[in-house]
């Protein structure tokens, strides 16, 4: 028998899915993809909010996305060694991956687009996504436990991260993963706060001793110091709520409380991988415009501060606006492309768009087979165009 669960989200809130219990199932009918599976959620923990998104993608989409990252060779996107931080460049020592950003890829578009309908909201809006992170983990190398949710409680960034209040932040992660990891390789994804579902309390097992089981059983012995970061993660790996991972295996969990406080439960780390390779992908779905895009929450004292001290943001992103003026008859059914990339019907009934993208980037507006306009991002950081 169908159950019909109503929930009450919060003016200017977010939808959050409220699982019960470890197990549950979330139908998403609605939720389209390439071999018209049914899509759904299992629940994997309540603490943190944990899903396994069944059906996401499959593998022909997994390696496409894969041998685009490969194959891209702009600095700005290209496979390199991961950062961190809010803006800027900055390499830290705890993360060892590689990664590179897919914005315009066919796949990459799907897949967002894709990631907006599992998390119900209404249409898709660039503003509120990255772009999809490819991520590579070579043989040792992992990322040390962090929250998704951007930390500046000193507002010291022009924009404005509080989410308890009027900021924007990351609200939820969508993991991608792209390669098959057999038990024991490593590679997992561990939630260092949870614990595995349906354990009991008693067997849960503690640092320590998961250290010294680690230590004993020799199988990081001739890769890791001892005492390093990355062996005491693999022990925090093996005792904690961890996701293996298997190719074209999605899962969700959510950054924020439903009252918009960062949820510090969903501390996670990717481990260290101990025999192959790890490909995988993530997705950060904002509550709100994300900094650079109209409508984004700025701090005003420290835009005016630095404004007077001649300071101007410059990550190398333009933000362009595109405008249907519907003076022009062969416009009526018009659709935007990023090169040739589908990115969004354009026509006569649809609003404006406003797109994060590089010096350099190619924009066309076609109609059916045919291109109508085309648009080159020069160097300017904002940039508005219209048809």
């Amino acid at each position: 028998r169908r159950e019909l669960h109503l929930y009450a989200v919060q003016m200017s809130r977010n939808f959050i899915f409220a699982p019960k219990y470890v197990g549950e199932i979330f139908e998403l009918p609605h939720v389209k993809v390439p071999q018209n599976l049914p899509v759904w959620l299992e629940v994997i923990s309540l603490k943190p909010r944990v899903f396994d998104v069944f059906n996401f993608f499959d593998r022909e989409e997994s390696a496409a996305i894969v041998e685009k990252a490969i194959k891209e060779t702009s600095e700005t996107h290209r496979i390199k060694r991961s950062s961190t931080g809010a803006s800027g460049y900055n390499v830290n020592s705890q993360r060892t991956s590689e990664n590179g950003f897919d914005t315009h890829g066919k796949q990459a578009q799907a897949v967002k687009r894709r990631c907006m309908d599992v998390l119900g909201f209404d249409m898709y809006e660039e503003s509120l996504t990255d772009g999809l992170q490819v991520l590579r983990y070579n043989k040792t190398t992992a990322y040390i436990p962090h929250l998704d949710w951007i930390d500046d409680y000193q507002k010291q960034q022009e924009h404005d991260f509080d989410t308890e209040h009027l900021g924007s932040n990351r609200f939820a992660t969508i993991l991608l993963y792209m390669s098959d990891l057999e038990e024991g390789a490593g590679g997992e994804t561990v939630f260092s706060h949870g614990w595995p579902p349906k354990q009991l309390e008693e067997d849960r097992v503690q640092f320590q001793d998961a250290l010294e089981a680690l230590r004993n059983s020799g199988d990081v012995s001739t890769m890791l110091k001892k005492n390093s970061w990355e062996e005491k993660m693999v022990a925090r790996c093996r005792s904690r709520l961890n996701i293996r991972p298997h190719s074209s295996r999605a899962v969700l969990f959510y950054s924020q409380n439903p009252d918009g406080t960062p949820d510090n439960n969903s501390m996670h780390g990717g481990c260290p991988v101990i025999h192959g390779e790890k490909w995988a992908a993530n997705l950060w779905v904002w509550n709100a415009p994300r900094g650079g895009f109209p409508g984004s929450p700025k701090n005003q004292e420290v835009v005016d501060r630095n404004r007077a001290a001649g300071k101007s943001p410059d990550d190398g992103q333009k933000k362009a606006t595109f405008t249907n003026t519907k003076t022009d008859e062969r416009m009526r059914n018009a659709e935007l492309f990023f090169q040739d990339t589908f990115w969004s019907k354009f026509g006569f009934q649809d609003t404006v768009l406003n797109v994060n993208t590089y010096e350099g980037h190619q924009w066309n507006v076609m109609a059916g087979d045919k291109t109508l306009k085309t648009f080159v991002i020069d160097k300017k950081p904002n940039q508005m165009y219209s048809i």
